[in-house]
């Protein structure tokens, strides 16, 4: 089994008011951050990275923000220097060879090629251009595990030869991939433990999480067959999300509202109570940081 974490938090984002950020860790008690903005307008969560999150305006995807819940600060990023077309696509990861946090801006140009640029935190420079983007459009949001930040292939792809891909992007090397999963019908990704994960949902009576252990050879591991049963019967397995790891090495779960958490030991399965949340609070598998990035304000 996988290493616990114990570093699952729960953020309460209200996409259609001023935003308004309460994390609250399951294993550790509960607290509040608020972040903090000059403009009172609805922000849309585009992914986190070692205790930073990054959002962006909604309806202006060039306002950028990153955000510290445990030291409550938030740092303005400047706007990437390509124009796009369509909504751009972001990625918050960490480059452990240099230790320094990245943010990659995947835009779509009048030509119709996909372009990518890179800001390093706290490096006094601006957007960098890269030789090479993403060989498609990207869904849903990026997912940081292993050095790289991955993606889900947009559906709409014309390419046999890239449907049901994920699309990497190398932290370190700044250079984009392809990954092949498992033939599923129906997954989500995530980072389980720090390892690459993806949900297969297309049984009707269990769901199974494939683990990618050896990032280098790209080879999945059927690490966990979660069978469903009480106390809650799943009705569409298509909505139940895993959220990660948490205390006791048990995973938490999403389904219609209500959480769950499922201990791979004994196999059962349990209701968690967690009080005073909305229909908006959103999920994130996330480890606090004490670094300060109100200190890299002054570089930009």
């Amino acid at each position: 089994m996988l290493k616990n974490t114990n570093n699952i938090l729960l953020l309460d984002y209200h996409t259609g008011k001023p935003p308004s950020v309460t994390f609250r860790e399951l294993d550790q008690g509960f607290f509040k951050a608020d972040m903090n903005l000059v403009t009172k307008s609805p922000y849309f969560l585009e992914g986190c990275c070692k205790g930073l999150v990054c959002f962006t305006k909604t309806g202006d995807d060039s306002v950028l923000v990153l955000f510290n819940p445990l030291r409550q600060e938030v740092l303005a990023l400047p706007p990437p220097t390509t124009s796009s077309i369509c909504k751009r696509k972001y990625g918050l990861g960490f480059d452990c060879s240099r230790n320094k946090y990245k943010v990659v801006s995947v835009s779509l140009n009048s030509q119709g090629c996909y372009e990518a640029e890179v800001y390093t935190l706290g490096t006094r420079s601006s957007w960098r251009a890269i030789s090479k983007g993403p060989p498609c459009a990207l869904a849903k949001n990026s997912i940081f595990a292993c050095g790289a930040l991955h993606w889900l292939v947009h559906h709409d792809v014309a390419s046999d030869d890239l449907k049901g891909k994920i699309v990497s992007f190398d932290v370190g090397k700044e250079e984009f991939g392809l990954i092949s999963p498992p033939k599923f019908g129906s997954w989500h990704l995530l980072d389980l433990g720090g390892n690459l994960a993806l949900v297969d949902r297309s049984s009707g009576r269990h769901i199974e999480i494939w683990v990618m252990k050896d990032y280098e050879k790209k080879e999945w591991v059927k690490e966990y067959k979660i069978d469903i049963k009480p106390p809650i019967e799943m009705a569409d397995n298509l909505l139940v999300e895993v959220i990660g790891l948490w205390k006791h090495g048990e995973i938490l779960l999403y389904y219609l509202s209500i959480y769950l958490s499922y201990n791979p030991k004994t196999g059962e399965m349990r209701y968690v109570h967690i009080p005073g949340l909305s229909q908006d609070t959103q999920v994130l598998c996330h480890m606090g940081s004490l670094l300060s990035i109100s200190r890299f304000q002054a570089e930009y």
